[in-house]
Order: structure tokens, then C-alpha cells, then sequence
């Protein structure tokens, strides 16, 4: 006799995983930076101008082109000389006539005062160029000097700083069922009341 068996089939259970890890995501916007400077349109500017002096009065004095107080001064320096001169002839030829009056050798005292004064100077040729000298003219130069004033302002700056952003999404985990589990029973062999 030939008993019934029992036939099982099983099918498992599959879960399937997914997962999503998204990275982070950080973006920097741009500071805001402002600037601000006033611009100021006066600039001062002055200047002072150059001087030459040119003093000539020597080369003019050296072509006897003299002021009236000067040429008064010089014919007194002069006059005063020459007189200094006559004074200082007159008494030595005066002493030489008392030597003959006192009896003593000087009987040609006369005629030697005589020749002295009959003299007359020899005359002189000179060769001189107007000016004199190339320092007869004195210059005298001062430069002349300019100034700006330009005023300065410092600058209004202004930086307002943004926060990086930053995001950092959620990790998921799906958890799912693939393949569903299965079990079946079948009896195989001699018959068998299915009733029961």
C-alpha cells in the first residue's frame, strides 16, 4: 500500500534596500561691498613768480654814467687825494727852501723845485672795454615757487558679509519587499479526502 506524502514548496522572502546619500551642497554668494568718496572739484593752485635782479651800477659807474651823489662822493675822494698830494709837495719843497735859508748846501734847490714843477706828467694811453669785467654786472635770480592744494577725502567702504550656504539633504533608506515569501502544500499518492 502506497500512503499519501505531503509535498511543501516554499518560496523566501527577498527585501530589497535603496538608498540615496546625497552630498553637500554649500554655495558662497559675493560680500556686498559699497564704496563711497566725494570727489572734491577746488584744487588750489598758487604760484609765486621769479625774480631777477640785474645790478648794472658799476658798469655804469665804470662808463662814468654816475648818479649826482655819486659822482659827488668820487670828486671829493679824488679832491681830497689830489689836495693830500699838493699839501705833502708844498712842505718838502718848503723844507728844501729852508735848507738855504739855515746857510746850508742847497743853492740848486731852486732850480730842481723849478724842473719838479715844470714837469708836466706823461700822458698815458690805455685800452679798457665797457664793462670792465664780466663781474661789473651782478644778477641776482630767485626762483619763483608753486603750491597746489588738491584736499583729499578717505573713502566711505562698506562691506556687508553673506553667510556661505549650506545644504546638507537627509540620507533615505528605502527598505522594500522584492519577492513576496510563498508556501504551498500538495498531497501526492493514495487519494485522499481533501474534505477533511
Amino acid at each position: 500500500m502506497q500512503l499519501p506524502t505531503l509535498e511543501i514548496h516554499s518560496t523566501d522572502a527577498y527585501i530589497g534596500i535603496r538608498s540615496q546619500r546625497p552630498g553637500p551642497r554649500i554655495s558662497q554668494p559675493s560680500a556686498d561691498l559699497q564704496i563711497r568718496q566725494q570727489h572734491v572739484g577746488l584744487i588750489e593752485i598758487s604760484q609765486t613768480a621769479a625774480k631777477l635782479f640785474i645790478d648794472q651800477r658799476q658798469a655804469f659807474a665804470e662808463a662814468n654814467l654816475k648818479t649826482p651823489l655819486r659822482m659827488a662822493n668820487d670828486y671829493w675822494d679824488k679832491t681830497t687825494s689830489v689836495v693830500h698830494q699838493y699839501l705833502a709837495k708844498t712842505a718838502q719843497q718848503g723844507n728844501q727852501m729852508m735848507k738855504i735859508e739855515n746857510g746850508a748846501r742847497g743853492g740848486d734847490a731852486f732850480a730842481q723845485i723849478a724842473k719838479v714843477n715844470g714837469e708836466r706828467a706823461p700822458q698815458k694811453a690805455v685800452y679798457t672795454t665797457m664793462p670792465r669785467s664780466a663781474f661789473s654786472i651782478s644778477f641776482d635770480y630767485q626762483p619763483g615757487q608753486l603750491s597746489m592744494k588738491a584736499p583729499y577725502k578717505e573713502p566711505d567702504i562698506t562691506v556687508t558679509p553673506r553667510s556661505p550656504q549650506i545644504e546638507m539633504p537627509k540620507w533615505q533608506l528605502d527598505v522594500y519587499l522584492r519577492q513576496k515569501n510563498d508556501i504551498s502544500f500538495q498531497a501526492v499518492g493514495a487519494e485522499v479526502n481533501m474534505g477533511l
